[in-house]
């Protein structure tokens, strides 16, 4: 113990004498040095540890700035994305509508509704289509149902939100009609078949050509004069009366969009 003891004071004695002549050679004092001895495990401390951490933990604070950011891009975006859908969807239905409001406004169309088609039904039994306008915006059994100048039907049925329009085509719509190059004139008929219709009671004594228009002749109380039904693709003379079929002016499987009018407001 006592040799141990020995080399423990010798070693710290031949220390001691190292730093007291650096001290002496440098101009430092014998505090300084301490104390630098003492900071300088600090000091890699603060290198080796705590910067790093202080540097993770700023990256943490703008990582969050960074996410609070994204969120308000991707809200405006969101706002912006949605603006522009509806903006495209009003674009579309104008597009859409053009044809019917140029021929509503050509006219001068009073009390017309522009509809839009929201079911059709097609069968051997039924034709017609349901349109989102019923009681409440105005509408009115047998109004009359126009795209630009050809007729689509009648209003049959009315309902708060909707109604119900008889197509041309449904054997059920009878519209006075005539061929306006000869004046041939009779009654225009669905078939239940939305690529044909009919005319009837043309007498054999009139004269009615393959390809003639075939219009509606104003003669009743529900349809307006002159609006097209379709056009004749075969007419067989009989001893009284012409079996005449025609090909209706319309695709009704394609139409979107209608106009709702009462005869006497199209006549006014």
């Amino acid at each position: 113990m006592d040799k141990n003891r020995i080399v423990i004071v010798v070693i710290f004695a031949i220390i001691s004498f190292f730093i007291l002549r650096y001290c002496a050679v440098v101009g430092v004092s014998v505090f300084e040095t301490i104390s630098s001895c003492c900071l300088y495990p600090v000091l890699r401390v603060q290198q080796l540890v705590i910067e790093p951490i202080m540097m993770r933990l700023s990256d943490r604070a703008t990582m969050r700035e960074l996410e609070t950011i994204i969120e308000n891009v991707q809200k405006k975006y969101d706002d912006i994305f949605a603006e522009n859908i509806a903006l495209k969807a009003m674009r579309c239905y104008a597009d859409e509508t053009a044809e019917l409001r140029n021929f509503n406004k050509r006219y001068v169309l009073h009390g017309g509704h522009v509809v839009h088609i929201l079911a059709r039904h097609f069968s051997p039994h039924n034709q017609f289509f349901l349109v989102d306008a019923g009681s409440l915006q105005g509408i009115k059994k047998d109004m009359v149902a126009l795209y630009c100048n050809a007729i689509v039907g009648r209003v049959a049925e009315v309902y708060p939100w909707y109604c119900k329009i008889c197509l041309i085509t449904d054997v059920g719509c009878k519209v006075a009609a005539l061929c306006p190059r000869k004046c041939a004139s009779g009654i225009h008929e669905g078939i239940n078949d939305i690529s044909h219709t009919a005319m009837r009671y043309v007498s054999h004594l009139e004269t009615v050509i393959v390809g003639d228009d075939v219009l509606s002749s104003g003669e009743g109380l529900i349809f307006p004069k002159g609006f097209a039904l379709g056009k004749v693709i075969s007419a067989d003379k009989s001893e009284l009366f012409y079996t005449i079929t025609i090909q209706p002016a319309l695709n009704f499987q394609t139409l979107c969009y209608c106009t709702l009018i009462a005869k006497e407001d199209i006549e006014r």
